[in-house]
């Protein structure tokens, strides 16, 4: 019996070995098809209307690869929401970034994530080649996906983007190069900015210039974790658009760089604080959010802060504040607004 199974999985294994390299080979094909031939009008010059089928791009681990312009099936373990954000549909994603969709009551009742198949944890070699992408996306620390970067360039064009290493503006603009939409990217900023702009004129004379806000998470163990503007829990929307101000220890530490986070004990915490605190609870270990927010209400250091003492932590869930897509980041900026304004008003 085990001999049998050795030699069917043996036999499987070259299947997708074969079918590895026949679409490597068709890639091959359609590169040297799409290579540079454009028509051209009566006068000799290419016609303005001829848009090459394919292009180069370097991507963030510094392949140079050769994309489709327009690409039509996308595969994502990372960036879905930039993706959906210029209307453009992946056709499969993983299991993570659909349950970020599914969690966030911003999100959910948009239903945007209708016919994209769950590629599960991590995308497998089996699953992409099923899927006949015409281009993958991979975050640059999903090491298992990255490891394979070879096989999965034999599937289809590959590219390598790191998440948290721009603003989510420009990292928006990146994904919509990616995918050929650079013009869906600009639409979409346009309409974000002008509601920034109505968002500042509703806090101005509100919030002090020199107020300070603190962006925190409790993990399980007694961690906390202090976030900077480029890497979610509403924090480009807080600092970057509404432009309002972090600790100075805070904006030293993490603003504007990488990774743009830190892990403070509890002990460390006071050194953090701002004025005010929006705090989310992350019990990733165990799922019970409200036993370990409890242990940090509970815990001396915390009830020792000036900011507890005068009831100037802003509560916000971890299910809307934790994704950095452009469509969570314009509905965190809604709601901090409005939670700010109610406890102006207070």
């Amino acid at each position: 019996m085990k001999s049998s199974s050795k030699i069917a999985k043996s036999f499987v294994v070259c299947v997708l070995l074969c079918m590895l390299l026949a679409a490597c080979g068709a890639n091959s094909s359609v590169e040297i098809a799409s290579s540079s031939v454009q028509a051209t009008t009566g006068s000799g010059q290419a016609s303005s209307s001829t848009i090459p089928e394919s292009r180069v791009f370097r991507d963030y681990q510094g392949h140079e690869v050769t994309i489709p312009t327009h690409p039509k099936r996308i595969i994502v373990n990372q960036f879905m929401g930039h993706l959906l954000a210029l209307g453009v549909k992946p056709v499969g994603a993983t299991s993570n970034q659909l349950s970020q969709f599914e969690k966030s009551s911003f999100l959910k009742p948009l239903g945007l994530t209708t016919g994209i198949e769950d590629l599960g944890t991590t995308i497998s070699l089996e699953k992409a080649l099923s899927m006949e992408p015409d281009l993958i996306i991979l975050q640059e620390n999903a090491n298992e996906e990255t490891q394979n970067y070879a096989a999965f360039s034999k599937i289809a064009p590959t590219v390598i983007l790191k998440y948290g290493s721009k603003t989510m503006l420009d990292q928006l603009k990146e994904v919509a190069n990616v995918a050929g939409q650079p013009q869906k990217a600009e639409q979409w900023i346009a309409q974000y900015e002008k509601k920034v702009m109505q968002y500042r004129e509703q806090l101005a004379g509100v919030i002090g210039s020199n107020v300070t806000f603190t962006v925190m998470e409790a993990w399980p163990k007694s961690e906390i974790m202090i976030f900077g503007n480029l890497f979610g829990r509403g924090t480009f929307s807080l600092y970057n658009s509404l432009q309002l101000k972090a600790p100075p220890k805070v904006q030293e530490a993490i603003m504007d760089k990488e990774p743009s986070y830190v892990k403070v004990s509890l002990e460390a915490l006071p050194e953090y604080m701002g004025d005010y605190v929006f705090l989310s609870v992350y019990d990733w270990q165990n799922g019970d959010n409200s036993k370990l927010e409890n242990e940090l209400k509970n815990a001396p250091v915390w009830r020792s802060l000036s900011v507890v003492k005068g009831n100037r932590v802003i509560p916000v869930s971890v299910d809307d504040f934790l994704p950095g897509d452009p469509l969570s980041i314009e509905k965190q900026m809604e709601k901090q607004v409005q939670l700010l304004l109610e406890h102006y008003k207070k």
